[in-house]
């Protein structure tokens, strides 16, 4: 199994007055890797309350979806890639007490295109 690291996985998520209402945005370009490949889109440290998240894709292939997960907690399972769209997912409000890392599985097919993945979340701290 492989595992593309996006980009934004070196971003910063702000982590500031305890309570705020923030967005964190993942983005990868694929090329097609195949089922069982994990993308790791950011990297979310402690203290962290995962509430809400978006994912868009601009088509993806026919049959292509992912797990979206939180370290090993899943936050979406089968999410549909395969057409242009934005998906808002309901999400159990889920806790960092580790730091944990944001990753798409993928399956169904060949990924091709532009992933992208907006967590809103509030910074409880520690």
């Amino acid at each position: 199994m492989a595992t593309i690291k996006a980009p934004t996985m070196h971003d910063r998520i702000y982590v500031g007055t305890h309570g705020n209402l923030s967005v964190a945005f993942g983005k990868v370009e694929l090329n097609g890797p195949g089922p069982g490949t994990v993308v790791e889109l950011l990297d979310v440290p402690v203290g962290v309350k995962v509430i809400g998240l978006r994912v868009h894709t601009n088509g993806m292939g026919m049959g292509v979806t992912a797990d979206i997960k939180l370290g090993v907690i899943p936050l979406a399972i089968g999410a549909d890639l395969s057409a242009y769209a934005t998906t808002v997912v309901p999400v159990r409000p889920t806790y960092t007490d580790q730091k944990a890392v944001l990753s798409a599985v993928l399956a169904g097919g060949s990924a091709m295109g532009t992933l992208e993945v907006t967590l809103e979340y509030l910074s409880e701290g520690y």
